[in-house]
């Protein structure tokens, strides 16, 4: 019966999408080239499939490649196959190598454990010391990776506080609000850190690794304090002389987990200071993912459980930020009116917007509906427009099922929803408020 109505959904879903496609294809004014007109059609069936998920995200993304090769011939297939093996896919797939191998070998989970331990004394420096670790914990791994991991870390302790006990309460939204907001601090932190690069690339705005970082960690961590500030305002945890009892330092590593220690610490340095050998991001990560083959770090099971669907996934907007350039649909849409609206509407329309839709639906599809637009509704400052919506799908938290690291810290019970979308509606508007400053003073001096 289940079965029936999903695929009953399904083709609701398909015949709703596929009538409006049509109707955005036909109400288009002759000026707009055909194949401009094709993008958009598709673009718009891609959106409300992705915005519905009457299909798994990453088969949206699929047809929508497929769809592109079809109808907009004479484009050759071989330029939307070309962003799968793009320098920023190799950058998350390597990403993604890292992260299992960190988990794999348990160098996250000591590396965490020892820096949360000397804070177990206090109950507001223990918040701060998990929002902390693991922001930076997510900075390199996935989100979804990081928050497991510290769950694994502190689930001891949280097995011994009773389920009342507010400390409890405040550990488990202080992982969630650690891993989101630590998914901006780098390129490979989050996925549509990402598709902001390879959108901005694909317009010809080069941004490094350091300067991602640059604009991105002071926000991070000016972000973190406030959460930590917030959460325990809100939750008011009594001190606990037992509770450095909770907490215990994870055994030392073997020497597989310092092998993984010195090819991170390696990848990151490359990463960081590509200004000087001039060494892609992409070839660094896939050397890093492959000394960890080699070396044995990493094995079949282990590739194979990689997140191949967010890489299909964010190959779909990818396809897009192409195709609305070689088509001049981004020509055509940045000539339009209400494209040169004032800076701060703009602004707002990218911060308002990521957040909200990305609180509703998969940050990576997020990324792929408002990144291209951004990049071509903001000619004047494409590089501010696209990382202010990159930014903002990752401060969604505002639900369990915003993001993986909300839905992971619900299922540790001990946290109801009206809890999480208290504390978020605190600090969602400094959020917010500091996306906009960004974007007026720390953005333009960094980027131009």
């Amino acid at each position: 019966m289940e079965q029936k109505t999903g695929l009953n959904r399904l083709w609701v879903m398909a015949l709703i999408s596929a009538l409006i496609s049509f109707l955005v294809y036909f109400a288009l004014p002759p000026s707009v080239p055909e194949l401009a007109r094709r993008t958009l059609g598709i673009f718009t069936l891609s959106i409300i499939l992705w915005v519905s998920e009457a299909v798994p995200l990453y088969a949206v993304s699929m047809l929508a490649v497929c769809l592109e090769i079809i109808f907009l011939y004479p484009i050759s297939a071989k330029n939307f196959f070309a962003p799968f093996g793009s320098d920023i896919i190799i950058l998350f797939m390597g990403g993604f190598v890292l992260s299992k191998a960190i988990s794999k070998h348990r160098a996250g989970e000591m590396l965490a454990s020892r820096l949360i331990a000397p804070f177990a004394h206090s109950p507001t420096r223990l918040i701060f010391a998990v929002l902390f670790v693991t922001a930076i914990s997510s900075m390199w791994m996935s989100n979804s990776a990081t928050a497991a991991m510290m769950f694994a870390i502190l689930s001891p302790a949280l097995k011994e506080m009773p389920h009342h006990f507010s400390l409890r309460s405040a550990l488990i939204v202080a992982v969630a609000f650690g891993a989101n907001i630590g998914g901006i601090g780098t390129p490979v932190g989050s996925p549509p850190n990402a598709i902001c690069l390879a959108a901005l690339r694909s317009a010809g705005h080069s941004v490094s690794f350091l300067q991602w970082m640059l604009a991105a960690v002071p926000l991070m961590l000016i972000l973190l304090v406030i959460a930590g500030i917030i959460i325990c305002r809100y939750f008011k945890p009594a001190p606990d002389g037992n509770l450095h009892l909770y907490f215990k330092t994870a055994q030392p590593l073997g020497k597989e987990g310092w092998m993984v220690f010195l090819i991170m610490g390696s990848a990151v340095v490359l990463w960081l200071s590509a200004g000087l050998h001039g060494m892609n991001e992409g070839a660094v990560a896939l050397l890093a993912a492959t000394a960890l083959a080699v070396l044995g770090l990493v094995d079949r099971s282990d590739i194979i459980s990689i997140d191949w669907d967010i890489l299909i996934l964010m190959w779909g907007g990818l396809t897009f930020s192409y195709a609305m350039t070689a088509t001049g649909l981004t020509d055509w849409v940045a000539a339009l009116p209400f494209s040169h609206g004032s800076r701060f509407s703009m602004d707002a329309l990218f911060i308002l917007g990521s957040i909200g839709l990305s609180t509703l639906m998969s940050n990576t599809a997020a990324a792929n509906i408002l990144i291209p637009l951004a990049v071509t509704l903001s000619k004047a400052e494409p590089v501010s427009g696209a990382i202010l919506a990159a930014m903002g799908t990752s401060l969604d938290i505002a639900l369990p099922i915003s993001t993986p690291p909300n839905a992971i810290a619900f299922s540790h019970g001990g946290i109801t929803v009206k809890q999480m979308l208290t504390v978020s509606l605190w600090v969602t508007p400094f959020s917010i408020l500091l996306l906009f400053v960004w974007s007026r003073y720390v953005l333009p001096a960094i980027f131009g």
